[in-house]
């Protein structure tokens, strides 16, 4: 999580529970790296992301850097064996479900249209060519080479917590000497995808130019 430092005064003086406060952060802390590596993470020293151990599904044609079609999204569906597809879902960010959001017809007249729903009028689609949808930030942007979407069963993907989160306190000399108690937390996780044919979730990888 990285060491947060709080000064002893703020400590002993304040109305509020600061350490509680901190720790409150540090798991989130905790949350939004972990968050990072499950995505994108690399395998060596830290967990393979699904992004990273994601099959390519489709891939967008020359000019499509920023963009997608519908096509490319039924492609990219379709690339999904239907073995996978009773649990599938979309992951991107949200930056991406805006793109989506703006697709045309040839009459200039948006393809999804937001229903009326119970308790969200006109709100955002919750689903997309009838899987749900689920935004995650850490997967990249539209932009060059980006593999910006991603389509398929997650629940292929185990997830190991070896450990609770551990936060410690420091109130050693190194701290103390600054009128500083030290906080840091600890937490030790992996994940891979436990499908062996690699098919279970692919990604829609935007055109290189």
């Amino acid at each position: 999580s990285k060491i947060i430092t709080v000064p002893i005064e703020l400590l002993q003086d304040s109305s509020i529970d600061v350490e509680a406060m901190v720790r409150a952060r540090l798991a989130e802390r905790i949350g939004r790296i972990t968050n990072t590596y499950f995505t994108t993470g690399t395998g060596t020293s830290q967990p393979r992301g699904v992004v990273t151990a994601s099959s390519a599904g489709k891939t967008g044609t020359t000019g499509q850097t920023t963009s997608v079609i519908l096509n490319d999204l039924i492609d990219l569906q379709h690339s999904v064996n239907k073995a996978y597809r009773g649990n599938a879902r979309w992951m991107m960010a949200d930056s991406s479900l805006k793109v989506i959001r703006k697709i045309v017809d040839g009459q200039n007249r948006p393809i999804f249209i937001p229903g009326y729903e119970s308790g969200n009028p006109g709100g955002e689609p919750d689903s997309l060519l009838g899987k749900p949808i689920t935004i995650n930030d850490d997967v990249a942007a539209m932009a060059a080479n980006a593999k910006s979407i991603l389509f398929g069963n997650f629940s292929y993907y185990l997830i190991r917590d070896a450990l609770d989160i551990q936060i410690l306190r420091f109130t050693d000399s190194a701290y103390a000497k600054k009128g500083q108690v030290a906080f840091l937390a600890w937490f030790r996780s992996g994940g891979n995808f436990i499908d062996a044919s690699g098919g279970a979730v692919k990604h829609y990888a935007n055109s290189a130019t």
